[in-house]
């Protein structure tokens, strides 16, 4: 992928991105701190197709969204929930809990069915958290679980308030 940074004049910065397969979009940072994403039509790549305005939270939920979920392994496990149709293998991941999320300053959930087998706050691991553990906007949650209870713990991360 290849960036390229552009000044426009009375408008703030754009961020022209390039897709190894060509296609191309643009974050335009205003100085208010909102942010306009601009897709480019593939046809036609100096002609932009639509675009979307973001207010700063939503540009910062968004960002969360796009780093938020990292599979570090699969790991041989218990058997997946009641309900679940699965392999027996579980699968780890790493979580962010974004600013804005419904998860910021409430307790650990556990109605997911994934386990949080620790939490990174800051430079400290938290190991084994347990349900009272509160929470914050930043903190970062190593979780085990099905796919789909993964995709439900990460649902709940990303929900805004």
């Amino acid at each position: 992928m290849t960036l390229e940074r552009i000044g426009l004049p009375g408008v703030g910065v754009s961020h022209l991105l390039t897709t190894r397969d060509g296609e191309r979009l643009a974050v335009i940072v205003r100085p208010d701190g909102c942010r306009d994403l601009a897709i480019y039509d593939p046809a036609d790549p100096d002609r932009v197709a639509g675009t979307v305005l973001l207010c700063a939270d939503e540009a910062h939920l968004v960002a969360d969204v796009l780093h938020t979920t990292v599979v570090l392994d699969h790991v041989g496990g218990p058997a997946p929930a009641a309900g679940d149709v699965g392999t027996g293998e579980a699968l780890a991941v790493r979580l962010r809990v974004p600013a804005g999320s419904v998860c910021a300053d409430r307790p650990l959930a556990t109605s997911h069915g994934a386990e949080v087998v620790a939490v990174i706050r800051g430079a400290r691991v938290l190991p084994h958290p347990g349900p009272s553990l509160t929470l914050r906007a930043g903190d970062v949650l190593l979780a085990v679980g099905s796919a789909s209870a993964l995709a439900r713990l990460h649902d709940l991360m990303v929900a805004p308030c």
